[in-house]
């Protein structure tokens, strides 16, 4: 194998696969990115099996030229500090039995290298295509839900990843831990939707989070979706995700949404996340639930914390309907569900002291946050 690649566009390459090597493994081979070399096309290569990513870099003369077709696996820790350290200019990878050798103007370096069979196939050849959707739109999904997802310490690890449920031309996604529920969906065009069925798969919150820093912010730039049983596959014009799937169900998060509206509140997001902002620094020190309570009267919320440290009292005017309604949530789950509002104003709805609110964009519909509350004991916080 030998191939004269760009410096920057090695860098470019090495650092959006190198994230997918894992940082320990029983096979020493997965320590490696593989770099495969056919068709006038370079293929770099990593996974941890749990998810991959193939990297692909066409043949144009001033980032890349295939001499010679071939693959190995080289060492991605040595190689990625080493790359950023050369000067700038054209690379020659050469392979010579089992050692690659990397040339750059008078810059020379030796380091052994694998043998590319036993390296585990990135795509697996399962799923079936779904849809297509920009890659903006999907990044600011998994924003907009991936918080609301559960730790690694829950005793159901479905809930650590988001669900992706496509029914009846609609693409939702949504996370929960049991407290609390975000969910966001999409109704793709007719033409981007391949004639799919229905589908249902939990992605791990940690291939996402990938794939969100991997995709584009260009909003011509768009992916494809394959979904399998076991596997799911983020494919775009120059990479290709491939993830397990998580096993498990999760709730009816439709129907739990449907309560019944005792207290409607219309108020600026602006204004009440930095309320509960600086509610939060007193709570955070002062209790484990992080609770600040919400007095809603009169047109206002009353955003209130005390601990031994202290109180806080804050009033943000709002339009209020219903009834007079005092409530307590932990402040760190209404902050995280507001920094994804991009929109000015939201509905907050209320089903009683014991009920959810139900957070929405007054702009869109296509966005909800769930939020279970804090009982509040007598006059405690």
């Amino acid at each position: 194998m030998k191939f004269l690649i760009d410096r920057n566009e090695l860098i470019l390459s090495i650092s959006t696969v190198e994230k997918f090597v894992p940082s320990k493994s029983p096979l020493s081979i997965l320590s490696g990115i593989k770099f495969f070399a056919c068709d006038n096309s370079l293929y770099l290569s990593a996974t941890d099996l749990d998810m991959g990513i193939e990297y692909k870099i066409e043949n144009v003369p001033e980032k890349l030229t295939v001499t010679e077709e071939g693959s190995i696996v080289i060492g991605s820790k040595i190689l990625s500090e080493i790359v950023r350290r050369i000067p700038e200019g054209m690379v020659e990878f050469t392979r010579q039995e089992n050692q690659v050798y990397i040339l750059s103007g008078e810059f020379k370096m030796v380091l052994p290298c694998f043998s590319a069979d036993d390296f585990p196939e990135i795509s697996k050849k399962e799923p079936f295509k779904t849809f297509k959707l920009k890659q903006s739109i999907f990044k600011e999904m998994i924003k907009q839900t991936i918080f609301a997802r559960a730790d690694e310490t829950t005793s159901r690890p479905q809930l650590t990843g988001i669900l992706i449920d496509y029914k009846d031309n609609i693409f939702n996604m949504v996370a929960l831990d049991g407290f609390r529920i975000a969910w966001r969906y999409e109704e793709p065009k007719e033409e981007e939707t391949y004639g799919t069925d229905n589908f249902k798969i939990i992605v791990p919150g940690s291939t996402l989070l990938e794939v969100s820093r991997v995709f584009s912010d260009d909003d011509e730039a768009y992916f494809e979706l394959y979904a399998g049983q076991n596997r799911v596959e983020f494919i775009t014009e120059k990479t290709l995700i491939s993830s397990r799937v998580l096993d498990g169900n999760f709730i009816d998060y439709k129907k739990v949404m449907e309560v019944e509206p005792k207290t409607t509140v219309l108020i600026s997001t602006d204004e009440l996340q930095s309320a509960v902002e600086r509610a939060n620094i007193l709570a955070r020190e002062g209790n484990k639930n992080n609770l600040v309570k919400f007095n809603i009267d009169n047109n206002s919320i009353e955003v209130q914390a005390e601990t031994e440290l202290g109180s806080i009292s804050d009033k943000v005017l709002c339009n209020v309907e219903g009834e007079k309604l005092v409530i307590a949530f932990n402040a760190r789950f209404f902050i995280d569900a507001l920094r994804t509002i991009s929109q000015t104003q939201i509905e907050l709805v209320f089903s009683g002291d014991m009920g959810p609110c139900i957070i929405t964009p007054l702009e869109t519909e296509n966005h909800k946050n769930f939020i279970l509350p804090v009982k509040l004991r007598g006059d405690s916080f």
